[in-house]
């Protein structure tokens, strides 16, 4: 027996996929939680458009950490239709190709889209609340 998912529930669903992912370096994965148009806009002139591109960078940035783990702390949906907005909060816990560790937090601003394979993203925006090592000593964004 299959469980009906609400929309809200199955954004959820989406999000973790997408974390998860991330962390199991699964790029088969991870690619299957976007639009074929998408856009990921990191800042930094890291505004990528389009899924290929997209799965292009995030393998050339993957491979510079043997560990990423990304923890979603809460997350808001607002559903349209077949569309919808959202904001999750999340950290981002890193361990780099040269032994160094890395804390992100921060926010995306997202949108999706329901397509016949579920909810994907169409946007992923990031705004980063605090980037550096995990004693805190390193940049902290206002804004």
């Amino acid at each position: 027996m299959t469980l009906a998912r609400s929309d809200e529930s199955a954004l959820v669903a989406l999000t973790l996929e997408y974390g998860d992912a991330v962390r199991a370096r699964d790029v088969e994965r991870w690619t299957a939680t976007w639009t074929d148009d998408a856009r990921w806009v990191l800042g930094d002139g890291r505004d990528v458009v389009g899924r290929e591109a997209i799965v292009d960078m995030w393998s050339t940035s993957i491979a510079k950490y043997t560990t990423v783990v990304q923890l979603y702390l809460c997350c808001t949906y607002d559903v349209d239709g077949d569309t919808a907005r959202g904001r999750c909060e999340l950290q981002e816990l890193n361990i780099k190709s040269g032994g160094g560790r890395h804390v992100m937090a921060g926010h995306y601003d997202d949108t999706y889209r329901l397509t016949p394979g579920g909810w994907r993203f169409t946007s992923r925006r990031l705004t980063k609340y605090y980037a550096g090592p995990p004693d805190l000593m390193g940049d902290f964004f206002t804004g």
